[in-house]
């Protein structure tokens, strides 16, 4: 088994477990020795908040869009609406 291919496997597993098989690992992984370092710059569960990567990916500066979206794609691709 090669290095990459066991962080991909322990991350399919991670993804399968239940919220509370994750606290007990996660308990499991910051008691180790060689483990907890990489523990250590998680957050704890009280600060934890999830984050959306595709929040604000669409943020243009120039208002609500969905309001002109037809006229933007009319003028993206040349045709009247």
């Amino acid at each position: 088994m090669t290095v990459g291919h066991a962080h991909e496997e322990l991350h399919h597993l991670v993804d399968r477990l239940s919220p509370n098989q994750a606290r007990r690992l996660l308990r499991l992984v910051k008691t180790d020795p060689e483990l907890a370092e990489a523990a250590e710059d998680q957050p704890d569960e009280s600060g934890r908040r999830r984050r959306l990567s595709i929040a604000g990916i669409g943020a243009s500066g120039e208002g609500d869009l969905s309001e002109r979206v037809e006229d933007l794609l009319a003028e993206r691709f040349n045709r009247s609406v």
